[in-house]
């Protein structure tokens, strides 16, 4: 994937229309990164969250010890929710194939793009969902008594 794709794959993995004016933006603000390699490192476990990648393409793995992973594919949002708390990762992330195609949105971009109601709705609902994922590993299940 090439720089001059990135317009397109953002098209395709949001779930609304988006102005071509507000996704230019996002491309031109945003750092596209290519991984290249399973278990390359996004991020590790207390790393201080200044941005979150956006995954275009491949997939990326939370790795939760002692539980099973959560697999982010394109259209998802690794370290969202450590970066709106501005803490720092609770887990690793790697790639989890062999290619992995993320934009790195650090604050600048983030709070532009936070400017259009789309994106406002579209992030909020990414971080219910990680928010979700955890919940469901981390917390037991409630038990059924009859």
């Amino acid at each position: 994937m090439g720089f001059l794709n990135i317009p397109d794959k953002i098209r395709e993995i949001i779930p609304f229309e988006a102005s071509a004016f507000v996704v230019e933006e996002i491309t031109l603000q945003s750092s596209f990164i290519p991984f290249y390699g399973a278990g390359e490192v996004l991020f590790k476990k207390g790393d201080q969250a200044l941005g979150f990648y956006w995954v275009l393409s491949g997939e990326a793995e939370i790795i939760i010890p002692g539980k099973r992973s959560i697999i982010l594919s394109a259209g998802a949002m690794a370290g969202l929710d450590s970066f709106l708390e501005g803490g720092t990762l609770p887990f690793d992330v790697v790639n989890r194939g062999q290619h992995l195609n993320c934009l790195f949105i650090d604050r600048r971009c983030y709070n532009n793009m936070r400017e259009h109601h789309e994106f406002n709705r579209y992030m909020n609902s990414m971080v219910m969902n990680c928010l979700k994922s955890y919940r469901n590993l981390l917390v037991p299940a409630p038990r059924t008594y009859l």
